[in-house]
């Protein structure tokens, strides 16, 4: 349990009790604030020494307020108030310190909660040492002798009981007169140290500060008068310390439910915790119910200025968020309204706009890839194990000539090269369709010509029926097949190719192939149908549910396909007879 008084140093193993001078009387005493030793390094006997250390900061600080003579204006009321009274306070931070969370108004009740529920149990730990048996709310209370104990050693240092019930009772009359005067100046630094412990922030000068320092006058009047209550023998259990945030109204909660409703993939849900991660860090850990538009829009412009992140990218992670605020109003686990995330996306001009040239990918020229086609890899029997043996060979030659994406055709099996109408296919699974719509999509891409003559056949035959084509390709943790491999294909491109562009990576074989399709003469709908885009609603026929052009114009399609200049006389497959 912390105690707002209680703290340590670097230089001393003792502990020590710690607490601001008022504002008003820090120049005549010039101290900020003072420390007393309470000369134990145990954390409980400390704090049954704090009250006699109120005492003392308080007679140190008598003969200040007797020369300050602020008596007289201290109640008031704000209308007939010197000018300058309202400034913020000088110590408090002008901005959100580094670390801490702006407080919003629908958490000010918790705080204040969470508060009386501190300051009951500190006045607790050390009434159970000063008072022997029945105390309300006291539990795994010292014995008899113990507390006996403890009171004579108190004794034995000048407390004075007595004395303690009359400040309490004090500040009680002097709150009534600060409400009453709507004067509330001697609460702030009590306040600050609230919000100093509790690691939140509110502007000095906003109204929701003047709204906290009233509602922190009821609530330390109510403390008191529970305080006064059990030096009686009267009172009540202790509040529970509740969370300053409700549980169910945070990122993780609505996260959970998200992912309980939407079933996400692994690397999605990974994904999304990663951009709440980012939005807290750079925005803070507010309760959803207090997310406005202003906050995403903030947490956009610290992505584009603190993270370097894209326009486009910052679509990406709007798309993200945005269904889980919505899952969580939808299950209630917030009140907040309106989901601050819909329509914050960039619009498409301003993406392209922002669009960085650099990294945009391009097409392969046909320099380029003769380079690449007289590597190591194809000239001298090279086969990395980073780059799944064999796959280094044949995966770069298959995306060229089929325009097909990287994972679809690292998923390729052995029984996935098949004829159809007497033509050699690739039956390539739809990825990214399949994860779109959660059900199995596969479509057939003829085999080009120069696959053929390569010895691609003779590769497949010799492989097992049963298993991968490409055995030695290792899965991430998402069990993603391309993922790894294409990290070592970028690699490879940089340092074996000397192609260090960042524009050419493997999804540039899809640009390639677009191109040289263009180029060959092959309609565009041919060529989006065999790079596996979505085809459009008015052409083809369904096959199993799904809608395809007629095969034929596939295969003259692929029949078209050259590439002028490419030079690939010299790569016999090495495995061919």
């Amino acid at each position: 349990m912390k105690h707002p008084y209680l703290t340590t140093r670097a230089d001393s193993r003792h502990f020590y009790f710690r607490r601001k001078v008022p504002l008003e009387l820090r120049a005549l005493l010039n101290r900020t604030e003072i420390w007393l030793s309470l000369e134990t390094a145990c954390r409980d006997e400390a704090i049954t020494r704090l009250p006699m250390a109120v005492l003392e900061f308080e007679r140190v600080i008598a003969p200040a307020r007797a020369a300050a003579d602020v008596a007289a204006e201290r109640w008031l009321p704000h209308g007939l108030r010197p000018a300058g009274d309202d400034e913020p306070h000088p110590y408090h931070p002008t901005a959100c310190p580094t670390g801490w969370t702006p407080l919003a108004d629908v958490q000010i009740p918790r705080l204040l909660e969470r508060y009386r529920a501190h300051a009951l149990a500190s006045e607790r730990a050390y009434r159970v040492a000063l008072h022997a048996k029945d105390i309300p709310g006291a539990e795994g209370e010292p014995d008899e002798a113990a507390r006996a104990a403890a009171r004579q050693r108190l004794a034995d240092e000048g407390y004075d009981p007595a004395a303690h019930l009359a400040l309490l009772r004090q500040e009680v009359e002097q709150l009534k007169q600060a409400r009453a005067a709507e004067d509330y100046t001697d609460l702030r630094d009590q306040v600050e140290e609230l919000l100093t412990c509790e690691r939140v922030w509110l502007p000095a000068a906003s109204d929701s500060f003047r709204r906290l320092l009233s509602a922190f006058a009821i609530v330390r009047l109510d403390t008191l008068a529970e305080e006064l209550r059990r030096y009686g023998g009267d009172g009540q259990p202790d509040p529970a310390l509740v969370p300053l945030v409700d549980e169910h109204d945070t990122w993780s909660a609505a996260v959970q439910g998200w992912v309980a409703e939407a079933a996400p993939q692994p690397k999605t849900a990974d994904e999304v915790r990663t951009q709440v991660a980012r939005f807290e860090r750079l925005v803070g850990s507010l309760p959803l119910c207090t997310l406005t538009a202003t906050h995403v829009e903030q947490f956009k412009a610290a992505c584009l200025k603190q993270e370097k992140v894209s326009k486009s990218r910052v679509n990406t992670i709007v798309s993200l968020l945005s269904p889980v605020i919505t899952v969580a109003m939808k299950k209630k686990l917030t009140m907040l309204g309106t989901n601050p995330f819909a329509g914050a996306k960039y619009s498409r001009k301003a993406v392209r706009k922002d669009a960085d040239p650099e990294a945009q990918r391009d097409a392969f020229t046909v320099d380029e890839l003769n380079r690449l086609y007289a590597s190591r890899v194809y000239v001298r029997g090279h086969r990395p194990g980073k780059g799944g043996r064999e796959a280094a060979y044949w995966v770069p030659l298959l995306g060229l000539h089929s325009g097909a994406r990287l994972e679809d055709l690292c998923r390729l099996r052995t029984r996935d090269v098949v004829q159809r109408a007497g033509v050699w296919c690739l039956h390539l699974h739809d990825t990214k369709r399949e994860h779109r719509t959660g059900e199995m999509s596969m479509r057939y891409v003829p085999v080009h010509r120069t696959l053929l003559h390569l010895g691609w056949l003779d590769y497949v035959r010799a492989q097992d029926i049963d298993d991968r084509l490409f055995p030695d390709l290792k899965p991430n943790k998402y069990e993603k097949l391309g993922a790894v491999w294409s990290t070592w294909f970028n690699e490879f491109l940089d340092k074996d190719v000397g192609l260090p562009d960042p524009r050419l990576d493997f999804y540039s074989f899809r640009h390639t192939f677009k191109v040289f399709g263009l180029l060959s003469g092959i309609d565009n709908a041919v060529i989006e149908e065999l790079m596996g885009h979505a085809p459009d609603d008015w052409y083809g026929r369904n096959e199993d549910g799904e809608k395809h052009l007629p095969f034929e114009l596939l295969v003259k399609g692929m029949e078209k396909l050259d590439f002028p200049g490419l030079e690939l006389g010299h790569l016999p497959y090495a495995g061919r007879a």
